[in-house]
């Protein structure tokens, strides 16, 4: 009897930290490791995950696994799990039969009483089903949240890259236009140009100086945000953050048709939605089963005097009448819960559509933007910086030529950069909007 209570009590899920670990390598390549918890005599220190030997050179990926390892927020979210599943083995729990006695005192007899909730054994099936699919939920919702952090890791990792880019663009700008101004201040001196057009090219060095310094700052505030993100912070490790460029990679996205399929059944926030209408169904019927609560009882009544045998032993129950409430409040709440949750998962549906959609239709213009400056453009600015330098050393063109030439050229490298930029968002918004890895990183 007692081993048959105790399985009836037992009520298990699969959906613990373990499966959203398993889900997100499946999903993203990267799973959650075990880490110990912080303490007072133990203090939680960052550090490199397993095949990250060296926080100077990160890859992509590598950015990802660091942040797994050691990201305080997305192991507080985790910990809500623990929260779901401790709700589920209240619901699952059962309850305790309720003794009492009256003492024999003057005439009285001794008499005994054991109460059972019947009401709440009828009601469990209800509430441990509700409590699974809310477990359930809760485990898809912190798979999303780790799918999130996944791409927030990855966009700042590609600000990261490109803002070193940046400042060596700008610095090489710079070097222009140094160069440019010794030539200047050397033609000066020999009568060669006006003292215009010697300031012209000192104002436009200055120029580049600052924007080469301002560059420097723009990549620190990229390693600031990124250090952060990968739980480096508070470590030594962080100070020395920095990344290993890669190529910008070029492959167009699949049909759109086929990424709104895979979304449909990929996206955890949706299946969490979904599950929301069960687990409100669930409600429904729990809060039904309220109208009437039942109590078994059993008492002893000594028929003898003085509490002498025979014993009568009497059963029964109690019963509310439900004549002036019928538990209307809450099954109103739980129909409303029931509503509001069916119309949570359309909306989530309409949004899955619009995230896998707008994704596609950004990358997909971002590797058309890049194309054209990358194969074109820089190239064709490069050549017209180099015949215009040749001209003005041979006299044969103002420095204003060279200077706008320049300037051209710097503004269509900065641009370019933009666009791969906008191409690594792209693809990691991409990879989120879907619910999975679309393309493996290179």
């Amino acid at each position: 009897m007692a081993m048959a209570l105790c399985s009836l009590a037992c009520a298990n899920s699969r959906y613990d930290t373990k499966w959203v670990s398993a889900e997100l390598a499946r999903t993203a390549g990267h799973d959650v490791p075990v880490r110990g918890l912080p303490s007072n005599e133990n203090r939680f220190v960052p550090s490199l995950p397993p095949g990250v030997r060296d926080a100077g050179a990160i890859t992509e990926d590598d950015a990802v696994g660091i942040a797994l390892w050691n990201s305080a927020q997305f192991r507080a979210d985790l910990a809500t799990l623990g929260l779901s599943r401790a709700d589920l083995s209240d619901a699952a729990a059962l309850p305790n039969p309720n003794f009492s006695m009256l003492l024999p005192i003057s005439t009285r007899q001794l008499e005994l009483s054991i109460t059972y909730p019947i009401a709440q054994l009828i009601q469990r099936p209800w509430r441990v089903a509700a409590a699974k699919y809310d477990v359930e939920r809760t485990a898809r919702s912190l798979l999303q949240t780790g799918l999130d952090a996944v791409r927030d890791v990855r966009i700042a990792w590609a600000e990261l890259e490109a803002a070193g880019r940046r400042r060596r663009l700008r610095e090489r700008a710079e070097g222009l236009v140094r160069k440019s101004a010794a030539l200047a201040a050397s033609r000066l001196g020999n009568g060669d140009i006006s003292q215009l057009e010697a300031d012209l090219v000192e104002a436009e060095a200055l120029a580049a100086a600052e924007l080469a310094k301002r560059s420097v700052r723009e990549e620190n505030i990229a390693r600031v945000r990124l250090r952060q993100l990968v739980g480096l912070a508070e470590s030594p490790l962080g100070v020395k953050l920095d990344v290993r460029p890669l190529d910008v990679p070029l492959e167009p996205p699949p049909e759109g048709a086929e990424l709104e399929r895979i979304a449909m059944a990929s996206r955890p926030d949706l299946r969490a939605a979904e599950l929301g209408i069960e687990a409100a169904g669930e409600r429904v019927g729990l809060e039904r089963s309220r109208i009437a609560q039942f109590v078994g009882r059993l008492d002893a009544k000594p028929v003898g005097t003085r509490g002498g045998e025979p014993v009568l032993w009497l059963p029964g129950f109690n019963t509310d009448v439900p004549l002036f409430n019928q538990n209307n409040g809450g099954r109103g709440r739980a129909y409303a819960e029931l509503e509001r949750a069916s119309w949570a998962y359309l909306a989530a549906r309409q949004q899955v559509l619009t995230d896998v959609r707008l994704a596609r239709e950004e990358l997909a213009m971002a590797l058309a933007s890049r194309d054209p400056w990358a194969r074109t453009i820089v190239p064709l600015q490069e050549k017209n910086v180099a015949a215009a330098l040749h001209a003005y050393e041979a006299g044969g063109e103002s420095y204003l030529v060279v200077v706008d030439a320049t300037r051209r050229l710097v503004d269509a490298n900065v641009r370019e950069l933009e666009t791969s930029l906008d191409v690594y968002r792209a693809r990691a918004r991409l990879d989120r909007a879907v619910g999975w890895r679309v393309h493996a990183s290179r």
